[in-house]
């Protein structure tokens, strides 16, 4: 399993304001997804046809024959299968091309040779100290024009399950991918008890013939569709069929458990770690001092070698090299924990935006692995160099996990908690008479909050703080300054960031002074890597209803802003109070002003992670006052106009 790490998503929407794949898609309709054009789809490309023949055994080995065909809709499509590429663990497994071809409409068949086609490793492999067994297979068909169809045939060879004499596998068509025509075809030994189920709309028969039990799954037609922005990961909605032979969910957690608790042993070297990492401490204090030294001494490189998507490294190993991916940090802070006496398990659960699980019990829904404490019912994830002992970072709230160890079984991670997830922002700022605005603020984060601000400070050079603050106040006119981080090594408190700087064309100076409340150098932690707060909320916010669920990452969100006006200046207009309490949280917004002071507070509150269908009008409610907020315009007359205008 690989973390699947948000580092780059935050760090690139630092400098790039990079968008999300969902942010490209217009909002077509009030509803918040495209409507389909049955005729036309929209997708670039789409699958003729995929047909899949797997044969197993009984002792989980198969084999795996594919032949598909793919056409090309749009030139901007090619990229997505020129090259087309298949990863596979060479280790387990061998992937072979019994043909490819690209067939143009005029019916001529190009055959794409034997040095088209090549296996490199995976790219994070490249370079690593210790190199994965994951390999990926890439075919590059000659210029592809719109309206050819390539073809290929491959055969994959799994000579070594991942779990002895078991079977699980799912196929899934993505929500926006336009598809016809696949089957699936499974045959294996009526002994290994298969189960099928589906989502979406596949047709499923089951035959016996003899001692095989064989499974037919078809989709004839499914169009694209796209969702609309900040909505969960399409896999969590779209059409899949599932075979599996683990009956229950805990049958998954003891196959892990099974393979992975005899590699947390206590050996010499890690019972000597323990001792000086954990000192002379005890109780909870102990265990946050194991889990910082894991985290802070243990490099993160993902890896798969041999079995290793199931089976960790050995702890002892893990200390000799001073590396390892999720389970190798979940192995070796569960010895660790052996080492003191504490107990500790190892969790399987997702890192991304999907937040439910398929219809059938299966290993290969997870790509994470973290640890759980079942005396204090907390998670720990040490492969985060910075998250705060006990609070999980933004993608992994509000997730289903499968906790390992004698009492497997599926327990929630935490959700929103905006008490614990908590972002704090005090600001004391300064218009004057020219119009330039000058400010110092004060940032204090907990929780996936502070994992965030962590991250960006400690990936950010300070040689660079004065261009990120001057991205982050563009959108307010622009200007210069610069932050003042403290310490992201020190996990267990809150992470403070202080920041000054100056907007010199903040507002126009005249007979009147019209501006929002600055929003200044504020961050959002979101998947999107959204900088700017007006702009996340909106993009969560939306239409008027929704199709699947949205997700949002803000929280608690607690903001006080003090702003000094030109004593030649009064106030005409303020926006009204607010105070909102519904399902889905609150929001309250309350402004003062008296002697050229102004006060503007407003608090956010936020109790999930993942809204509903059913659940987002009240959560729209409250990110459109908070939207409402944010845009109003403060507006302000020199005091000689306004007296003049009152006589």
């Amino acid at each position: 399993m690989h973390r699947y790490r948000l580092r780059k998503g935050v760090i690139s929407g630092v400098f790039g304001l990079l968008l999300s794949a969902s942010g490209l898609v217009a909002e077509a309709s009030p509803v918040g997804f495209v409507p389909v054009d049955t005729a036309a789809s929209g997708a670039m490309t789409r699958q003729l046809s995929y047909h899949a023949v797997v044969k197993v055994a009984a002792n989980g080995t198969y084999t795996d024959q594919v032949s598909q065909s793919i056409l090309l809709r749009n030139l901007k499509g090619e990229s997505k299968i020129n090259p087309y590429s298949e990863t596979y663990s060479s280790s387990l497994s061998s992937l072979k091309v019994v043909k490819a071809w690209v067939a143009t409409p005029s019916g001529k068949q190009i055959l794409i040779p034997a040095a088209d086609i090549f296996v490199r490793p995976i790219p994070v492999a490249q370079g690593a100290p210790m190199y994965s067994h994951s390999k990926v297979l890439g075919i590059v068909p000659p210029k592809i024009a719109v309206g050819d169809v390539l073809h290929i045939v491959t055969e994959k060879h799994f000579f070594k399950p991942y779990f002895p004499n078991a079977y699980s596998n799912y196929w899934e068509i993505p929500q926006s991918r336009s598809v016809r025509d696949e089957t699936i075809k499974i045959e294996a030994p009526v002994s290994m008890h298969l189960r099928a189920a589906q989502r979406g709309g596949w047709e499923i028969r089951h035959s016996i013939e003899g001692g095989t039990e064989i499974i037919h799954a078809r989709m004839a037609i499914h169009h694209a569709e796209y969702s609309g922005m900040e909505t969960v990961g399409e896999r969590q909605f779209s059409p899949i069929f599932e075979v599996t032979s683990f009956p229950t969910w805990a049958a998954v957690g003891t196959a892990y458990w099974a393979r992975a608790n005899k590699m947390a042993k206590v050996t010499p070297l890690v019972r000597k770690v323990a001792d000086m990492a954990s000192g002379k401490r005890t109780g909870w204090t102990s265990q946050k001092a194991l889990f910082s030294w894991d985290s802070a001494n243990i490099r993160y490189v993902g890896l798969e070698l041999g079995v290793g998507g199931f089976v960790p490294i050995a702890a002892n190993k893990t200390l000799e090299t001073g590396y390892g991916d999720c389970k190798a940090h979940s192995t070796l802070l569960q010895a660790l924990f052996n080492a003191k006496g504490f107990k500790l398990y190892p969790v399987m659960m997702n890192w991304n935006n999907v937040y439910n699980l398929p219809p059938l019990p299966t290993p290969f829904w997870f790509n994470h692995a973290i640890d759980y404490a079942p005396k204090r019912h907390m998670f720990l994830d040490s492969t985060g160099q910075y998250e705060t002992p006990g609070q999980l970072a933004v993608g992994e709230r509000d997730k289903p996990t499968v906790v390992t160890g004698p009492h497997p079984r599926i327990v929630m991670t935490p959700g929103a908690e905006p008490e614990q997830n908590q972002f704090v922002y005090t600001a004391n700022l300064r218009l004057h008479s020219n119009g330039t605005l000058r400010g110092s603020g004060e940032m204090t984060s907990k929780g996936w909050w502070a994992w965030a601000y962590r991250e960006i400070f400690a990936s950010v050079p300070p040689s660079h703080y004065a261009t990120v603050m001057s991205m982050l106040l563009a959108p307010s006119g622009g200007g210069s300054g610069t932050f003042f981080p403290g310490d992201p090594t020190i996990l267990d408190k809150p992470f403070k960031v202080d920041a000054k700087w100056s907007t010199p064309d903040f507002a126009k100076v005249g007979r009147h002074l019209s501006f929002p409340v600055p929003p200044g150098p504020f961050l959002v932690p979101g998947l999107s890597a959204a900088p700017n707060p007006i702009a996340y909320l909106a993009e969560v916010a939306g239409p008027n209803a929704r199709r699947h669920s949205v997700e949002t990452y803000l929280g608690g969100l607690i903001w006080t802003t003090k702003i000094h006006i030109p004593s030649s200046y009064e106030a005409v207009f303020l926006p009204p109070n607010q105070d909102i309490r519904n399902a889905g949280g609150s929001f309250s917004y309350k402004i003062q002003y008296h002697h050229d002071m102004l006060l503007v507070h407003y608090h956010l509150k936020l109790n999930r992670v993942v809204y509903n269908p059913e659940q987002y009008p009240a959560l729209r409610a409250l990110l459109l006052a908070d939207l409402s907020a944010q845009k109003s315009q403060l507006i302000f007359a020199r005091k000689k106009e306004r007296n003049a205008y009152n006589d």
